[in-house]
């Protein structure tokens, strides 16, 4: 046997130098391990099964939500199309209130003239009373009444009875010897006029009134 003395030193370094590695492989080793276990089962490594997985959940809720998005854009369009038509109906409801306001408010313009209208005629459908008192009160009363319902068509007319009144209420309560007396003064006093103006008014009043009923119906036709 060949046997070969190394010194001491030498026979220690080696020694200190095998277990140097020795530890470096030993601490080396669960490192190594760690890292092939980390690739072998990490889920976000590109092609894995956990990675497909998601990736085909998330297409699938992509189209949902497109699928989701279009029904409510269809929805938005009809909502619009309903809005458009209740503003339509609103402008419709809304011109028709102001034209049934505008209407009552010509009827409630019209209630004064009516009820003068609608006495006058009454007043000038009785007979001229029996005394001067009241029928100077009677010819009064359809004056006023006169000028309640129309005096811009009326006013003149009115005045124009004023004046022949006196000289035909002297004629009618005057007492006269005969009947040839009586028209010969009712002629000369100019009494005669007073029934010429008084025919005038009445039928002024009557033509008034007409109009004014006219009127009327015409509101009520478009209110129908």
């Amino acid at each position: 046997m060949l046997t070969i003395d190394m010194p001491r030193s030498g026979t220690r370094r080696l020694l200190s130098a095998a277990g140097i590695a020795t530890g470096l492989l030993v601490a080396m080793a669960p490192m190594t391990l760690a890292g092939a276990g980390t690739t072998e089962l990490d889920p976000a490594r590109p092609g894995s099964a956990t990675t497909e997985t998601a990736l085909a959940e998330a297409q699938a809720r992509v189209t949902e939500l497109r699928v989701e998005v279009d029904d409510l854009t269809d929805r938005n369009i009809e909502l619009e199309a309903d809005n458009s038509t209740l503003q339509q109906t609103v402008d419709s409801l809304s011109r028709e209130r102001d034209r049934l306001a505008g209407s009552i408010s010509h009827f409630k313009e019209q209630y004064e003239p009516l009820e003068a209208d609608y006495q006058l005629l009454l007043e000038l459908r009785k007979r001229l009373p029996d005394t001067r008192p009241e029928a100077e009160a009677h010819l009064e009363r359809v004056g006023r009444l006169a000028l309640e319902s129309d005096p811009a068509r009326l006013g003149q007319l009115v005045d124009r009875v004023k004046d022949a009144a006196p000289s035909f209420l002297d004629w009618r309560f005057t007492q006269y010897a005969n009947t040839q007396e009586a028209t010969e003064a009712y002629v000369s006093s100019g009494a005669n006029a007073f029934e010429t103006v008084m025919e005038e008014l009445r039928a002024a009043v009557l033509l008034s009134v007409a109009n004014r009923l006219d009127g009327l119906l015409n509101v009520l036709d478009d209110v129908r």
